[in-house]
């Protein structure tokens, strides 16, 4: 019998236990939690804790402080498994009647109960249990959601003792109390699974615009997580002091997702370009010279029917029309040539820049009289492009996503923990050094989740086998760009150094990177 003392006292403990029940929202923890301070409350020496799950309860904590002292890792150890919902076994009688139970001693209990105890886990832990206290979760809306099992009462000696009815009366409150936090839990956690879901599609859809890029949201989040964790396992060097908690590994991830949503307003166009100039424009400038050379021939023709109209034609001067036609007509071949070849992403160098000018200074005037340039400014423009396909004004529109990505992404209405989302997501492509985009941050002024992305990002598009400018390079081959990418000061080393060491790629799918 507890003296009203201790009465109060337990009811002080009580309420600071429903503050603290109620302002944790991660479920797993909040279980652990509701387990640790039920048996806190109670004296008891073990606890465990199922919810229900439509036929049968899920075993979620187990707690046991005389196991644990023989095995610290005892409860590491432990794996939820789900539990026939009958009334054959004690947590199912609760369960399913939504009444407690204070059982002095579960191996003395009457044979005529309908439930019994399963004595497997003593036996093969070398345990004993003796009083339990099981109780019903009754949530608000006096929905049983699970069952709380607490095991041996002990006294200040540490003998085992039945639990007292007070001490049933105020779990049977702590346990209303737990039960509306899991709801709670639950209803958030389910929240987070909706929202993570829509932005997994929204990513994969914006990705899936092109079968080039497919799988690059996931894969980059999908390394960015794990580069993450293998910080938080450093403890020496610059980075080890520092350590993601799980709201902020939450918040990465989701960044990472959402870091190409932008691409959503780069035009199709842009997106797409696989070489500098569309097949149908080369298909035009392919025929413009077919035409020329036709105009070559007939022009040949058309002075030899001249020639031999005047008279009989010495051979040599045939052959000095021939030359000069075959002449023509082989330079022609080697411009188009160039221009097949230069249409093609990668370095164009200072000659061949040199011939496509000169040829983009040429006009021929065919038979008719009609002068038609050889190609034309815009065909200049993009096949002059010193390095990959795209001109800098379509350059500058790729750029963009990053900005659209921000507009998109700041309108989401996230919570506070998530709250830098946008700003991580939209400086992928800042670089230490000042020479990335959109606002060429520099240095500390770049975030290191935003680093981290930048690191991962470079990574999967080195090789990607199915960029539409590029064949996927070989492992080695992209690390060195990555350290490279260091010794210039665009990345940060201390990552790039730990993204190899650590191989963060090596369980990506077979297709994105390459041993």
């Amino acid at each position: 019998m507890m003296s009203d003392q201790t009465l109060k006292e337990q009811i002080t403990k009580l309420n600071r236990i429903g503050i603290a029940l109620s302002s944790e929202t991660n479920l797993e923890r909040l279980l652990d939690l509701i387990v640790r301070e039920s048996r806190s409350f109670s004296g008891a020496d073990a606890g465990s804790l199922y919810i229900r799950q439509n036929d049968h309860l899920r075993f979620e904590v187990a707690q046991n402080d005389t196991l644990k002292k023989r095995d610290a890792s005892s409860e590491e150890k432990f794996r939820p498994f789900p539990l026939p919902l009958t009334k054959k076994s004690i947590a199912g009688y609760v369960a399913l009647t939504g009444k407690a139970l204070n059982i002095n001693d579960v191996y003395q209990l009457d044979e005529t109960m309908e439930f019994s105890f399963n004595r497997e886990f003593d036996q093969r832990n070398d345990y004993r249990t003796r009083s339990m206290l099981v109780i019903p979760m009754m949530d608000n809306r006096q929905e049983n959601i699970g069952v709380l099992q607490l095991i041996n009462a002990l006294d200040e000696d540490g003998r085992v003792i039945p639990f007292t009815n007070e001490v049933e009366d105020l779990c049977l409150s702590l346990a209303s109390q737990a039960a509306v936090a899991i709801r709670n839990a639950q209803l958030i956690a389910s929240i987070k699974n909706i929202f993570a879901a829509l932005l997994q599609y929204s990513a994969s859809a914006i990705d899936a615009r092109s079968p080039h890029t497919a799988g690059h949201s996931q894969r980059v989040a999908r390394m960015a997580h794990r580069l993450a964790e293998a910080i938080n396992r450093q403890r020496d060097g610059l980075l080890g002091g520092i350590r993601f908690s799980e709201e902020e590994l939450e918040e990465l991830l989701y960044s990472a997702w959402l870091h190409d949503l932008g691409k959503i307003g780069v035009p199709e166009r842009v997106l797409e370009k696989s070489t500098k100039l569309e097949a149908t424009r080369l298909a035009l400038i392919e025929s413009r010279f077919e035409r020329f050379k036709m105009s070559v021939r007939n022009e040949f023709q058309a002075r030899l029917i001249e020639r031999l109209r005047q008279g009989p034609v010495d051979p040599d001067e045939t052959a000095e029309l021939e030359r000069d036609r075959d002449c023509r007509l082989k330079g022609l071949d080697e411009e188009i040539e160039l221009i097949v070849r230069l249409n093609t992403p990668g370095w164009v160098g200072d000659e061949d820049l040199a011939r496509l000018r000169a040829i983009a200074a040429k006009q021929f005037t065919d038979e008719t009289g009609r002068t038609v340039p050889y190609i034309d400014e815009y065909e200049l423009k993009n096949l002059a492009v010193a390095k990959g396909n795209l001109t800098e004004e379509e350059y500058r529109v790729i750029q963009s996503h990053v900005v659209h990505t921000l507009n998109i992404v700041e309108k989401i209405p996230f919570t506070p923990e998530l709250s830098r989302i946008p700003d991580f997501a939209a400086a992928h492509h800042e670089m230490l050094n000042g020479t990335g985009y959109p606002n060429g941050l520099k240095g500390e002024q770049i975030p290191l989740q935003a680093r981290i992305l930048g690191v991962v990002d470079i990574f999967d598009a080195l090789v990607a086998s199915d960029r539409p400018y590029k064949k996927a390079l070989p492992l080695d081959k992209a690390l060195a760009i990555l350290e490279d990418e260091v010794k210039v000061g665009r990345l940060d080393g201390n990552l790039v150094d730990l993204f190899i060491k650590e191989r963060i790629w090596a369980e990506q799918d077979a297709g994105a990177a390459r041993e």
